[in-house]
């Protein structure tokens, strides 16, 4: 009995530890710093390159901030094209243009390491391994 005890607490500590380094290295969007570096608009689509700034946390709880680039290209325009990544936008109805249209709901945390943006992505190789 004391035998599994002592493998149960293992496995339990092994897992808090996971579970914490894993939180403890992400990013959040600022929603207001996304600027457009090219925008090219044709009849074929759109093409869009922006920076976002992201307020990015390591595995000592130190802060930095990393400007991600982001490049898309587009076919149509149904309003959530070029967001910055982690941020959320939900669908509601606008009495003002009688129609739904996508308004932000808040920026959530998340893994550079999923990011599209390869200096995100850069960055949580150095500090988050």
């Amino acid at each position: 009995m004391r035998r599994w005890s002592l493998i149960l607490f293992a496995l339990f500590s092994a897992f808090q530890a996971y579970s914490s380094n894993a939180w403890a290295c992400h990013c959040i969007a600022d929603p207001y710093s996304k600027k457009y570096i090219y925008y090219k608009k044709t009849w074929y689509g759109t093409k869009r390159k922006w920076t976002c700034e992201y307020k990015c946390q390591d595995m000592r709880q130190q802060q930095t901030v990393v400007v991600g680039t982001h490049e898309n290209w587009y076919m149509s325009d149904k309003g959530l094209e070029g967001i910055c990544d982690g941020l959320h936008y939900v669908n509601r109805y606008n009495n003002y243009v009688k129609d739904f249209v996508w308004t932000f709901d808040e920026a959530r945390h998340f893994d550079a390491s999923e990011s599209t943006s390869t200096e995100l992505k850069t960055w949580n190789a150095e500090k988050c391994r």
